[in-house]
């Protein structure tokens, strides 16, 4: 018997927020950018041509991807599902990317339906002072824990009545410490 095997998607999953935000990729991102950066001090010394490098911390190690949500593309077999309005629309799928950069909030769903979107679920509320929720990305065998540090929406494609129908969506992200440092600089 002859099975058709679905395509592995990546995904940006919350951690923390009540309702969870899932974001499965409709199409996998045709790049990843993964960049590692090292801090180092400079020695000096009278005399020397150049100064030394003393290692002095990791630095951030951020992943970049843009990802493309299609609201015409919803109903193919290969492409698995994203929230839609009753337009049609994308709207309430971005409203899951934009969660992300957001402070924590179990309304995060209602911001596709607010004409302030995000701004007005904080009006009176003491959560403007909550971070945004730490994500896991996966990405094939890669399962990352991280925040995400900027989400850019380029909408290119409208319906009748103007909502998103096409959008490109840049992600990026750095990863979270692994460990935990006491105040004098050992682990715990």
């Amino acid at each position: 018997m002859f099975t058709t095997r679905r395509p592995v998607r990546g995904c940006l999953i919350s951690v923390g927020v009540s309702p969870q935000i899932v974001v499965d990729f409709q199409f996998n991102p045709t790049n990843l950018a993964d960049k590692r950066s090292a801090s180092y001090a400079p020695l000096t010394a009278p005399g020397a041509l150049l100064p030394s490098r003393q290692y002095t911390s990791g630095g951030d190690r951020t992943l970049s991807c843009t990802v493309t949500i299609d609201g015409m593309s919803v109903d193919q077999l290969d492409s698995p599902g994203i929230d839609v309005d009753a337009d049609g629309g994308i709207g309430p799928e971005l409203t899951k990317y934009r969660a992300l950069a957001y402070p924590r909030t179990p309304d995060w769903q209602n911001a596709a339906y607010l004409s302030d979107g995000f701004t007005g679920l904080y009006v009176g509320q003491d959560t403007v002072f909550t971070s945004p929720p730490q994500v896991m990305f996966g990405f094939g065998d890669r399962v990352i824990d991280c925040v995400v540090t900027e989400i850019s929406i380029t909408e290119t494609l409208f319906t009748p009545t103007l909502a998103p129908l096409r959008a490109d969506v840049a992600v990026t992200l750095s990863e979270l410490n692994p460990y935990q440092l006491d105040v004098d600089g050992t682990m715990l």
